[in-house]
């Protein structure tokens, strides 16, 4: 029964068997992150993209210029966002709207014949036309 019992109870391989355990969970928890942190540079981005477009057609009362403007800002961001659009509306008193797609970073592209799945976001802002 000595013999038995000491076979049973020897551990020896078992922190291998942990360590093959944890290695999903621990890239899984850093892929989640890492997503979490692109969708908030993309927020971020966004925002800022708001303001740029609220800045020129402030200056200039030209949709086209604000919305190239912020189209500028977006595309500088990488892969992982993408310009949808910017509608301003009113005249004097003015509501600016940023519209971006932000992607799935750890999506394989491959997987998905219309493209990566992604999210929308819209940053809004107002202001008033410089005179």
């Amino acid at each position: 029964m000595g013999k038995w019992l000491k076979e049973r109870l020897d551990e020896r391989g078992s922190m291998t068997i942990e360590f093959i355990g944890m290695v999903p969970l621990v890239f899984l928890t850093i892929m989640i992150a890492w997503q979490f942190i692109a969708g908030a540079h993309a927020v971020i981005l966004a925002e800022s993209a708001a303001n740029e477009a609220a800045k020129v057609y402030s200056v200039t009362a030209e949709t086209s210029e604000a919305s190239a403007a912020a189209e500028e800002i977006v595309n500088a961001a990488g892969d992982h966002v993408r310009f949808s659009g910017a509608p301003i509306t009113g005249t004097d008193q003015f509501q600016a709207a940023v519209s971006v797609e932000i992607s799935f970073v750890f999506l394989p592209g491959k997987f998905f014949p219309n493209g990566k799945p992604s999210f929308s976001y819209t940053a809004d802002t107002s202001g008033k036309v410089i005179k």
